[in-house]
């Protein structure tokens, strides 16, 4: 949804502020705006629309193929009783039942004896098939052991000699049954255990469809079975664990998937010789670190709906028995107090050796016995949904409040005569405490804001709201807009014990105490105070009027009197001499490498006609950056091509990966590499070979996209011929670009362009059309303004 909004600011500022001949008028951007936000919510109505279409029919199918298994299960049922005594010989044909079958008949060339068991399965009266005994004259009988209902339905037996000699027959009829009414039809079959393998067979299809209604249900945030992790009360360290014996010398993956419930911290930890290591991952922010002797690295990859699959990679130096611990917390220390009902979603635990994926636990699922539980207890159930998709009431009050703003900022007004005005909460900390005091304000008539603070958590801080500035340790300001900054305080407790947070109004100069007049003030929007990445500490954090804030040296609160965002109520906000970025984009130099996704021009022809930079396309069509494995081709295409990058070329862009995952199929490798044999050492070696071709290039990577659902290849969620998958393809371009410094525009992740967009935003359900081009290059061109607002690509 961040991708329509920012497009519908783009439509109305489409050539920016910066050398308009006029500004624009107010009626224009709330038309414009307007429309194109009505554009925005029909365009999601029919995705969501296109979404349940897909969705609808699967548990249909579901229960088709359901049905299907009971019937096939059936039939084995019956298939899997006890093979009747077998016959001497089958007959296909019609019998006399009177007179054909006596002693010394001769049938299919053999001559019958008293007592031979014969099976006639082509009696032209179906109602006669069956197992007959040869008497010694007259008229045969059905076999004492296949002559009621019960004894036919599902009845198997073998043919001992004749032209159907090592046969297997069987009854297909059904029950009920009727013996001498009923047509009995026999059909040669299969053995029983094949009979098996056609039921799972379809089992196994079951699970298939099951699988993908449950990673659908996952991406889109729905509620999908897993166990919870419940911390029990008191003093706790909640973890569950399994021992396994590793063997030395081995790199080892540890990987969890799991969702913050109300908690949101998870560790995994191993203190063996040979095998410790400590990695943490926040499940809300998507972050993770670690350490420890045989640490390697921890990665997180988002799978949809706040589910992240946590991986910790580890290599041994000894063979110890490994106890495997999966913790959980609120802020990340142990041992803290649990209340009994807190806990985390966690839907699998595995451990893999690196590069293969099978695991060795005896299980996965955290409540399996397999896994002891100290600290907590693990139960199935169903995790909360969290639709992603933003409801659109609540969407539709977002936008009106970035564009017209609401009266819900608070002003704080100072008093008459000397004093030292502030407004405040005291709370409690103990030693070591991370603590993040924000506050999101705006300059009255006064226009600088202090946050203080004595020991244990001692701050003293100074914003100007005029300029945009801090002072004092541990402070930054980030402007929103229309005057609102982000003002932030982080600290760490010296001690422990309780102390009043404050936000303080200073005068024109200098600090507490000054002369106020009685009206003026400052605008405060919302409080936020957290230790250890926990809860909001503030009660009433945005209604500064209620008797929660104590307000000192006779501070008055005008409640909601403040406009609040707002950016485009007012275009003057914006200024005749605003710049977003893109002035020193202007007629750079721009090589960009990659596939035939650059080599087609979808995206850089547009992104250079926005942002004025000089390009120099050197897209090569089916070709991957590594070198191929012995099963692809294309290898070192786009690599090759590094070499043709002018000298003083400015910016260089590198789409690559989605060729060397799916046709040059390169072996992924992993971060630290620095050949072209792998993936991960491409990306590395492309980085050192672009800055001895361009020495003074900036260099900013792109991650690759999935086709759409519709391409036989090029997408997530199939293996290529390494049994590897396209997000760690993209996953390495991620963690290249940050071992590396370089920025990465990552538009697999935020785009839109992908498995369930192809129709929309590309040509083939792989190479983007000119709508796709259109949403490439306005992601790329933001965040390239983005890099020049911070300076990026000046020296």
């Amino acid at each position: 949804m961040a991708n329509e909004i920012r497009d519908a600011f783009n439509a109305v500022y489409a050539d920016g502020p910066v050398g308009s001949p006029s500004e624009p008028q107010k009626s224009d951007i709330r038309s414009q705006i307007g429309a194109v936000i009505q554009t925005t919510v029909d365009g999601l109505d029919s995705r969501l629309a296109a979404a349940e279409s897909t969705i609808d029919p699967l548990p249909g199918q579901i229960t088709d193929l359901g049905e299907r298994v009971d019937t096939v299960e059936a039939l084995a049922l019956s298939g899997v009783k006890p093979a009747k005594q077998s016959v001497r010989l089958l007959v296909t044909t019609d019998v006399v039942l009177a007179s054909a079958l006596e002693n010394g008949d001769t049938l299919d060339g053999l001559t019958l004896a008293t007592g031979d068991r014969v099976a006639l399965v082509g009696q032209t009266t179906e109602s006669q098939n069956g197992v007959y005994v040869v008497p010694a004259s007259g008229a045969a009988a059905r076999a004492g052991d296949m002559d009621t209902a019960d004894e036919l339905v599902g009845a198997r037996f073998d043919v001992d000699a004749g032209t159907h000699a090592a046969e297997t027959w069987a009854l297909q009829t059904p029950a009920p049954i009727t013996v001498g009414t009923t047509a009995l039809v026999f059909v040669k079959t299969t053995s029983a255990s094949a009979l098996s393998g056609a039921v799972a067979d379809l089992d196994a299809r079951v699970d298939l469809s099951d699988t993908k209604v449950d990673a659908l249900a996952q991406i889109e945030g729905l509620g999908i079975p897993t166990a919870k992790l419940t911390e029990n009360a008191g003093s706790v360290t909640p973890y569950i664990y399994r021992a396994y014996t590793v063997a030395n010398a081995t790199t080892y993956e540890l990987v969890v998937v799991a969702k913050a419930g109300e908690r949101s911290k998870l560790q995994m930890f191993c203190n063996a010789a040979g095998a410790g290591f400590t990695a943490n991952f926040d499940l809300v922010d998507g972050t993770s670190s670690g350490s420890g002797a045989n640490f390697v690295s921890t990665s997180m990859e988002h799978i949809g709906g706040g589910w992240y699959e946590c991986k910790t990679v580890f290599l041994t130096t000894a063979t110890p028995s490994a106890q495997l611990q999966v913790r959980f917390s609120a802020a990340g220390t142990f041992p803290y107090t649990g209340d009994g009902t807190s806990g985390v979603y966690v839907r699998s635990v595995a451990l893999q050796i690196q590069s293969t994926t099978t695991n060795l636990l005896p299980s996965n699922d955290p409540v399996n016995a397999a896994f002891t539980k100290v600290g907590c207890a693990a139960a199935n159930t169903t995790s909360p949904e969290t639709p992603v998709l933003t409801p659109l009431a609540a969407l539709t009050d977002s936008i009106d409040v970035i564009v017209n703003g609401r009266m819900t900022a608070d002003k704080i007004i100072e008093p008459s005569g000397s004093g030292s005005p502030s407004v405040y909460q005291s709370k409690t900390f103990a030693l070591d405490d991370v603590v993040v005091f924000k506050v999101i304000a705006k300059a009255g008539e006064r226009t600088r804001l202090n946050l203080f603070s004595q020991s244990p958590i001692a701050f003293d801080c100074t914003f100007d709201l005029a300029n945009g500035t801090s002072s004092g340790a541990g402070s930054s300001i980030l402007a929103l807009g229309n005057g609102w900054y982000e003002c932030t305080v982080t600290k760490v407790a010296t001690g422990a014990g309780s102390v009043n947070v404050q936000h303080r109004m200073y005068g024109a100069s200098g600090g507490h105490p000054y002369v106020g007049d009685g009206v003026s003030g400052l605008f405060l929007q919302q409080s936020t105070l957290t230790k250890n990445g926990g809860e909001n500490l503030f009660t009433f954090s945005t209604d500064y009027s209620s008797a929660s804030w104590t307000k000192a040296a006779g501070v008055t609160v005008s409640a909601n009197s403040g406009l609040y965002l707002g950016l485009l109520s007012d275009p003057d906000n914006l200024g005749s001499n605003y710049d977003d970025g893109r002035a020193a984009l202007v007629g750079k130099k721009w090589a960009a490498l990659g596939s035939s996704i650059t080599a087609q021009a979808q995206y850089t022809a547009p992104l250079a006609s926005s942002t004025g930079m000089v390009l120099t396309n050197l897209g090569v069509s089916g070709a991957s950056l590594g070198a191929a494995s012995g099963g692809g081709s294309g290898g070192l295409g786009i690599f090759n091509a590094i070499a043709s990058i002018p000298a003083d070329t400015e910016i260089v862009t590198l789409e690559s990966g989605i060729n060397d995952y799916a046709v040059a199929e390169v072996t992924l490798g992993a971060l630290n590499d620095t050949t072209t044999a792998t993936f991960y050492g491409a990306l590395f070696a492309a980085v050192t070979a672009i800055r001895a071709q361009a020495p003074s290039a900036k260099i900013v990577f792109i991650t690759p996209y999935s086709g759409g659902s519709g391409h036989a290849t090029h997408k997530i969620l199939r293996a290529n011929g390494l049994g590897k998958y396209l997000n760690e393809y993209q996953q390495a371009v991620r963690d290249v670009a940050k071992l590396t410094g370089y920025p990465c525009i990552d538009i697999a992740g935020k785009s839109g362009i992908g498995y369930f967009t192809g129709a929309l935003y590309m040509s083939d359900n792989l190479h983007i059309n000119a709508t796709g081009g259109a949403r490439y290059s306005n992601c790329a061109l933001d965040d390239l303004r983005m890099l020049s607002r911070a300076g990026f690509f000046g020296t």
